[in-house]
């Protein structure tokens, strides 16, 4: 696996994690007390796994363009 490979892994779970979040977002509407903070923390989560695929994949997408910048 090359590295344009490996970015492309982690921006397909990126998606996958934020369609997960979209998912999760109407029962914020529906569920109170310990179900709702369930809820919240468990999208925090996701959501802070989205960032981080989100930041990895852009550092790799671009592992060759900051490569040539040292030169």
């Amino acid at each position: 696996m090359n590295i344009d490979e490996l970015a492309r892994e982690y921006e397909q779970q990126y998606k996958i994690l934020s369609a997960k979040l979209e998912g999760l977002r109407p029962l914020l509407c529906v569920y109170t007390g310990q179900d709702l903070y369930l809820l919240r923390k468990k999208m925090r989560i996701y959501y802070d796994m989205a960032c981080e695929c989100k930041r990895v994949f852009s550092l790799l997408s671009h592992y060759y363009e900051a490569e040539g910048e040292d030169e």
